[in-house]
């Protein structure tokens, strides 16, 4: 429950535009000033001003976080000022706010320091390594965004292209060729769809396509187009495979995309073990529920 409240947050801060988050953050900073005041000089909120540099460093950049930090620590100076505290002499003062400053810099620079190596581990550990394309679960997050933030009204296009042979190639011709073929299906597929970043590899041998505001025809269109270019390439390397694509066409969205990719994947499953091409897309009112 904690953790769903919590993705859920982290989610709905990521989805604001950055000038939200810093203004956000700056006023969260006079509001703790003006706290700071009214509490008196005996209960202390610099943890509360370290998450409003978390706020703009870690969700905004490194030097919005930097400048909040700063201005956290005049805050926070004003607020001693304001609230009469003494000192046994003057540069006690400015020591502690060097001090206090030094280290809310530091919390803003190692965190946007942090966000930027986990935004380098999140996009590597959602990537196929051979094609560059999405994997399984980075795609799915990818078309389930997707889904819930399009029309519910739109209709949506989903596919699947699956490659039957290449456990052949790769006996007889070496893997080192299979995954050229692999990468050759994903540079054809990305060349011929209207939104690149939709495409995931999801399997040994099979692709996904989300193609929303795509209606049958069009579907259709873009689908039998991947498939004769596929051919070509086949053709110029004499390379005994097949290429299957099923697709559904809805003319609204689904509930969730795990419905989606559940039903176009059974229909695919159907369709492979032809020794020919095939091609299907299926326009459907709804698409069955899981449970």
């Amino acid at each position: 429950m904690h953790r769903t409240l919590t993705e859920s947050a982290l989610s709905f801060v990521n989805r604001q535009s950055k000038i939200k988050v810093t203004l956000v953050s700056i006023a969260l900073v006079f509001i703790l000033g003006l706290v700071d005041i009214e509490t008196g000089l005996e209960v202390h909120l610099h943890f509360l001003y370290v998450l409003s540099i978390a706020l703009a460093g870690w969700f905004v950049n490194r030097r919005a976080g930097i400048y909040v930090a700063l201005l956290c620590d005049i805050v926070v100076l004003a607020a001693d000022i304001i609230g009469g505290r003494q000192y046994s002499a003057p540069w006690i003062l400015y020591w502690n706010f060097l001090m206090r400053g030094g280290l809310f810099v530091f919390v803003a620079f190692a965190l946007s320091q942090l966000h930027s190596k986990f935004e380098i581990l999140s996009e590597l550990a959602g990537r196929d390594m051979l094609t560059g394309l999405p994997n399984v679960r980075a795609f799915y997050d990818l078309t389930s965004r997707e889904i819930e933030n399009g029309s519910s009204l739109q209709p949506l296009s989903f596919a699947f292209v699956d490659v039957d042979g290449l456990k052949w190639i790769n006996q007889r011709l070496g893997y080192a060729t299979g995954d050229q073929l692999l990468c050759m299906i994903a540079q054809t597929i990305k060349q011929n769809v209207p939104r690149p970043e939709l495409i995931g590899r999801v399997g040994g041998t099979a692709f996904a396509v989300l193609l929303p505001n795509i209606t049958a025809q069009d579907a259709g269109t873009i689908l039998e187009k991947i498939q004769i270019e596929l051919k070509e390439e086949r053709r110029k390397y004499a390379q005994p495979v097949t290429f299957n694509i099923s697709a559904i066409v809805c003319p609204r969205a689904p509930r969730s995309m795990a419905e989606l990719m559940h039903e176009a994947e059974s229909r695919m499953t159907r369709m492979k073990g032809s020794s020919k091409d095939a091609i299907q897309i299926s326009e459907v009112d709804s698409v069955p529920a899981l449970n």
